[in-house]
């Protein structure tokens, strides 16, 4: 009888792990889990370093970590970023890398609808209006002006697979102009989306909401900042329902305060949780959400039943569907084989 299959997972946000529990015991899989998401990397090592397939959150996977995992064939990640996990330390040790890639598309592309409506409409100077309306006895508008209508107007969506696709389909209806800015698409998902490649300096000159849907990488880490600021239109909202990095928050903040654009919808900070003295809390032209796009009961079942079908393509000898280093495949060391 060969060795029994161990899963374990370093930290989690579920509120308890029954039913994982469960269907790992139906599988006659080694099942266990930890809180380790400000663990030492001696500290992760130490937990899970016998597991052939680790699923990780927050906990940070540095080459270090991945170094000490002697028997783990499998790393996911719970959900679609992964700037937490060394994608090149895995390759070179033979360990496939996959994500979530699909996880509450649905779920995060509704949300930055509802920063793109909350944000253009000054939600939050509604807000304050009707404060002091109701303090006061007298009505005003004055604090509003000017106020736009999105009808008429020109959409940029900055990265257009599984998310930004959605987005696309959702604000169809809303009477505007929608420019697509994603090189990696190729021709015939841009026919099948209906629309063509536009350059990102078009899309930062032309639009009048931005909503960014790309990962945190060298090429997109700070690539909202004063220079690319300084090129929207001043009357602009910028949506980022992505990662907190690929916006330069202090630059941000210089741009709404000195009207550089007219306002921006947050779910992900450049630093999390963000400082509690940070400006942009405090602002009206800011709309903020505590990194919640990614949520909703039904996108919670989504991910966890992905994942455990990842674990069965696993004990089937199969590699899990959202591979990140497609290359570690064809290396000698693939230890996927050899399990």
């Amino acid at each position: 009888m060969g060795k029994k299959i161990t899963f374990k997972i370093t930290d989690y946000i579920e509120r308890d792990l029954k039913w994982e529990e469960e269907e790992c015991n139906k599988l006659g899989i080694r099942f266990a889990y930890y809180q380790l998401k400000n663990a030492s990397p001696s500290e992760i090592i130490e937990q899970v370093n016998d597991a052939d397939i680790v699923l990780v959150n927050m906990a940070k996977f540095s080459k270090d970590v991945i170094a000490g995992l002697d028997e783990t064939k499998v790393i996911i990640r719970h959900g679609i970023g992964y700037e937490n996990v060394d994608v090149q330390a895995a390759t070179e040790h033979g360990i496939i890398f996959a994500n979530e890639a699909t996880a509450s598309s649905e779920d995060v592309a509704e949300h930055a609808v509802m920063l793109i409506i909350e944000t253009y409409k000054k939600k939050q100077i509604q807000d304050e209006i009707l404060k002091d309306w109701i303090k006061t006895g007298k009505w005003s508008s004055t604090n509003i002006y000017p106020l736009y209508r999105m009808n008429g107007k020109t959409l940029g969506i900055v990265g257009c697979g599984n998310i930004g696709s959605r987005v696309l389909e959702k604000m169809q209806s809303f009477g505007m102009e929608i420019l697509v800015c994603d090189p990696y698409l190729s021709e015939e998902r841009l026919e099948e989306l209906g629309v063509k490649h536009t350059h990102f300096a078009e899309i930062l000159e032309r639009s009048d909401i931005i909503t960014v849907h790309f990962p945190v990488t060298d090429e997109t880490r700070g690539i909202f900042n004063t220079d690319t600021f300084s090129l929207m239109k001043k009357t602009a909202v910028l949506i980022n329902t992505s990662r907190g990095p690929v916006v330069k928050t202090q630059d941000l903040i210089i741009a709404l305060n000195e009207g550089q654009i007219a306002g921006a919808g947050l779910d992900v900070f450049e630093k999390e949780p963000p400082e509690p003295d940070l400006e942009l809390l405090h602002m009206d032209n800011a709309v903020l959400s505590p990194h919640i796009a990614w949520y909703s009961e039904e996108g919670g079942w989504d991910i966890r039943h992905m994942i455990m079908g990842d674990v069965r393509a696993f004990l089937k000898g199969k590699p899990p569907r959202f591979i990140v280093n497609p290359d570690v495949l064809g290396r000698p060391n693939l230890r996927l084989t050899g399990r």
